[in-house]
């Protein structure tokens, strides 16, 4: 997970940044990109005041906003340096590690061996035992 940046954003000039140096900005994040971990630090930076994080419809929306300077979003780091040629740029979050949680759901009545080789192959990806 990375922080995507405006253009000559106030904290351009750091390498890193931490959950802690978002707590002045309004905070977009993309609902798709389940990180609990994150969403729940993220929520601890403003427990009284919750308007500061705001969810984006689609992580073109969050970077719009962001591009626009309405705030930084956070979403997955390859995800936001394919965006870098729409005016924002990433700084990787230092106080991780933080996953994003991809689920597959289908019927049971329904497996097929298409979506039986994604799921192992998503499983080997991960390291995850596939039994």
């Amino acid at each position: 997970m990375a922080v995507a940046i405006p253009p000559r954003f106030r904290l351009s000039n750091r390498e890193k940044l931490t959950i802690a140096d978002l707590q002045d900005y309004p905070i977009y994040r993309w609902q798709a990109e389940a990180c609990p971990l994150l969403d729940e630090r993220l929520a601890s930076l403003t427990p009284a005041d919750q308007a500061n994080i705001q969810q984006a419809t689609s992580f073109e929306m969050l970077a719009l906003w962001v591009a626009a300077g309405y705030g930084v979003g956070v979403s997955a780091r390859s995800r936001i340096e394919r965006a870098h040629q729409w005016g924002i740029s990433m700084r990787p979050l230092s106080d991780g590690p933080y996953e994003i949680v991809t689920y597959l759901q289908r019927p049971d009545a329904q497996a097929d061996s298409v979506s039986e080789r994604f799921e192992r192959r998503g499983l080997q990806v991960t390291g995850a035992d596939a039994t």
